[in-house]
Parts: structure tokens; sequence; C-alpha cells
């Protein structure tokens, strides 16, 4: 019953209700733990070792952002177009493309970033407000041995 005592204090009960406050919205900013998904796809070409890349960005939230996407740099990769970084306004979901020629086996690194709203986004669009959110997802790519013709 003492413990309920301490209850009926004015500054107990307000330190109590700002601890719930605190938690409640801890538990309210998971979302930003999860903005962005995304999808690495990695296909072979017709010729030996050159691979089509599509990275699929997901927003996770029900507000536009900007977003950066690349593919981090490799030794092992040849870019057969273009090494293109992106960047764009992404409401839903977007895919990036690009063709390579690999090397070695190796890591393909795709990355997402959000990034401070400067003109991408159309008028009017609800934009998310953070600029510091990073997601990146790896695939690996193995290449084909060579084989050498007979004499």
């Amino acid at each position: 019953m003492a413990s309920l005592q301490i209850l009926s204090q004015p500054q107990a009960v307000t330190h109590f209700l700002i601890l719930c406050l605190i938690l409640e919205i801890a538990s309210g900013q998971d979302n930003r733990n999860n903005l962005l998904s995304l999808n690495l796809k990695v296909s072979s070409m017709n010729k030996a070792n050159e691979f089509a890349v599509t990275l699929t960005v997901t927003n996770n939230v029900d507000k536009c952002m900007v977003v950066k996407i690349s593919i981090e740099d490799n030794p092992n990769i040849k870019y057969l177009s273009a090494k293109a970084t992106y960047t764009a306004c992404i409401c839903t979901v977007n895919n990036y493309f690009w063709d390579i020629q690999v090397f070695a086996n190796t890591v393909l690194q795709g990355k997402a970033e959000v990034v401070p709203a400067k003109e991408i986004c159309p008028d009017g669009e609800n934009i998310f407000p953070v600029t510091s959110y990073v997601e990146t997802v790896t695939g690996e790519i193995l290449v084909t041995p060579r084989t050498r013709c007979p004499p």
C-alpha cells in the first residue's frame, strides 16, 4: 500500500506521465528504422561475365522522399553503359539499372541515401523530412570460368 501512496503526490504522477510519453514517442518512431527497402537483382546477359543489375527501391512511409541511388565502387566491375548515380523523388517503388562486366567473383553493393529535398519532387508533394538515412543491399556475383578451345 505504501508503494501506491507515492502516486498520490503530484510530482510522482507528473514523472510517471512524462515517462509514459517518452516511451510512447520512442515506440512511435520505429518506422524511421525502415524508411526504405532495397532489392538487388543480378541477371546474366548474353556474353560471359556480363550482367544486368536492377536495384528496386521501395518507400515504406506515406510521404515522398528524395533519394540518391548508387552502386558502390568496386575494382572488379566495369560499367558497360555508365556508372550512373541517380537522384529521384521516390513516393512508392522505383527501379534503377546498370549493365556491368565482372572480372572476378565479387560482391556488389547497392546504396540508397535519403538526401535533402532540392526541387526534385513535384511542387505540393508531402516530403518526408529525414535527411540522414542510408540503406544498403549486397549481392554476390560469381564469374564463369573461361574454357579453352582445343588445339
